[in-house]
């Protein structure tokens, strides 16, 4: 063969090759793309039997909606991408309507209470002119009351009648008012440690735990914060290290924070003036740091303190260091942190009072009561409120009332509660006695009562209050004669939950009557006598516990006008001379 046909033949050879490799490629191919179609379908069907559950209910008893919600979330966290199958009887089926359509009707009302205090803030935002006629001489004799024709003669009269109509009606206003009670008692605590006995201090609640700063006790001040868990109902401190030994300061609650600011410290005998201070001062409760600051504000003490609109703490009267009244009122941003620079003044100083926010239903928006307080000139101030022009303060104005109003009196509190304003505690500044009543102001018909008391009675002034729910939690203060222990007195406002706690207790007398005419008579031996007179060890307890209770501090309480000595006096000045001497 020549060399020509050989390399024909080569060239033939491998073109079949290469066919052959081609064809054989393309089936490779076609059968791994089979192989996996069918896995596909194959993993597809395992998944959708795997990811479809049934939530099979037992009976319509036991069944309820968040059983099913939390089964449903269940199912989903543990195999996310899943198709649920809901397995249920026809009752079953209903009550899940019945529960989704509640819940749908839910949003809606809240949707609609939404909208309505939008409106109420639009309201208030916008700007209210009079209506005003244009000066002419009809205007001019309606002012002065001169009248020519027979139409302006008959105005008198009408007013007489109008008059009239407003004295029946505030006459009906007294008897239409339901008879409010108060139910007062103190909560237990399972704790050894318990904060001592104390006057001029503060408390908040924040997160179920109601926290206790500052005051001043027998055994002078301190810079602990103490706070009692209100479930639990256990007490617990935290010694810290800022050096913020403070008396007749003020607190507010504000997120997570308590923020103080002012207060006082010792009396310095030397320079006969009482340390002042202008500190400000925030507590973070989930970290248990502080923040202090020395502001460039005028130092006070015995002022009163709080938020307005969640964003700022208007702070208003007090005393300086010279122990002069304030009559001015500062107002400091809380998420800015700045002073606003705005200022409003009374009349006269004021301290001592009792200040607190309620929501103003006449004019749409929230505004800073103020009652009571220590003036200058024995007397104190009326049931006052905050006025705007659109949201700027502009000044103070005197509320309108009826009904029988409080006394003056200084060293009180004031809580709101729903639509009333609660006056707890104080004394009078010019009978100098205890003012045991607890007042109440009814805000959207303006008028004052007096609440019945139940339970606990107890007089005080100088305390703290703050605002649980429909209770008013009390803490510390002056009694009649001596510091009130250092219980939380609980006093509950809601007149349902009252009349659980109400229990009807029986007269000795009637109980011995009725003892005696169902029991037999009783042979009594000389053993049992003589083991009858024996005192018992309960009863030595009682003595015991009666005396510690009885214990009177060396502080100046208000019946004694000279003191002898005075024990936080004492202890800070035994302090100066052992650093003096280099013992501390």
């Amino acid at each position: 063969m020549n060399a020509a046909n050989l390399n024909l033949e080569r060239d033939n050879y491998k073109d079949l090759l290469k066919s052959i490799k081609d064809e054989s490629m393309q089936l490779a191919i076609r059968h791994q793309s089979n192989s996996q179609h069918v896995l596909e379908k194959k993993r597809k069907q395992k998944t959708e039997t795997d990811h479809k559950f049934t939530l099979a209910l037992p009976s319509i008893e036991n069944s309820t909606l968040e059983d099913i919600s939390s089964h449903f979330h269940s199912i989903r966290r543990s195999q996310p991408g899943g198709f649920c199958e809901l397995i249920a009887n026809k009752s079953q089926q209903k009550f899940i309507q019945q529960s989704f359509l509640e819940l749908q009707r839910n949003k809606m009302s809240q949707t609609y209470r939404d909208i309505n205090l939008s409106e109420r803030k639009f309201k208030s935002m916008q700007r209210k002119v009079p209506h005003r006629e244009p000066l002419t001489l009809k205007y001019l004799e309606k002012q002065l009351g001169i009248s020519k024709t027979p139409e302006k003669q008959i105005l008198p009269t009408v007013q007489r009648q109008q008059q009239q109509k407003r004295k029946i009606t505030e006459e009906d206003i007294k008897e239409e008012q339901p008879i409010v009670s108060f139910f007062e008692e103190t909560l237990n605590s399972y704790s050894y440690a318990v904060p001592s006995r104390r006057e001029s201090a503060q408390i908040g609640v924040v997160r179920d735990r109601m926290y206790v700063y500052g005051g001043m006790s027998g055994a002078g001040i301190n810079n602990e914060i103490w706070w009692f868990d209100l479930k639990k109902q256990e007490w617990s401190n935290y010694c810290s290290n800022v050096q913020l030994f403070i008396t007749s300061h003020s607190m507010v609650v504000w997120k997570q924070f308590l923020v103080l600011f002012g207060g006082s410290g010792y009396y310095d005998h030397k320079m006969k003036i009482r340390q002042v201070y202008s500190t400000l001062g925030f507590f973070n409760t989930i970290t248990n740091q502080w923040t202090t600051s020395l502001e460039s504000v005028e130092p006070r003490r015995e002022h009163k303190a709080s938020i307005l609109f969640g964003k700022l703490m208007v702070i208003t009267g007090g005393l300086d260091s010279a122990e002069k009244l304030l009559d001015d009122t500062l107002i400091y941003s809380l998420e800015s942190k700045r002073w606003t620079g705005q200022k409003l003044i009374f009349e006269e100083g004021i301290a001592q009072h009792a200040q607190c926010t309620a929501y103003d239903n006449k004019r749409n928006i929230e505004t800073v009561y103020i009652f009571g307080g220590q003036t200058a000139k024995l007397n104190s101030f009326p049931l006052m409120k905050m006025t705007f022009y659109g949201l700027h303060p502009v000044g103070w104005e005197k509320v309108q009332y009826s009904g029988q109003a409080p006394e003056g009196r200084y060293n009180h509190t004031m809580e709101n509660v729903g639509d009333y304003l609660i006056l707890i505690g104080g004394r009078s500044q010019e009978k100098k006695e205890y003012q045991n009543e607890i007042y109440i102001f009814h805000l959207q018909k303006s008028y004052w009562t007096i609440a019945q008391r139940q339970g606990l009675q107890t007089k005080r002034w100088s305390h703290s209050s703050c605002v649980y729910g429909s209770n008013i939690l009390c803490f510390g203060g002056i009694g009649e004669n001596t510091y009130l222990p250092p219980h939380i007195y609980q006093i509950e406002t809601d007149n349902f939950k009252i009349k659980g706690k109400i229990v009807v207790v029986k007269p000795l007398s009637t109980i011995d009557e009725e003892f005696a005419s169902n029991s037999p008579p009783m042979i009594i031996t000389r053993e049992q006598e003589q083991d009858s007179k024996k005192v018992c060890r309960l009863e030595k307890f009682r003595k015991a516990r009666k005396m510690y209770e009885q214990i009177t501090t060396y502080l100046p309480l208000p019946k004694l006008k000279t003191p002898k000595m005075r024990y936080d006096l004492l202890i800070h000045f035994v302090k100066n001379v052992l650093k003096q001497i280099g013992y501390i």
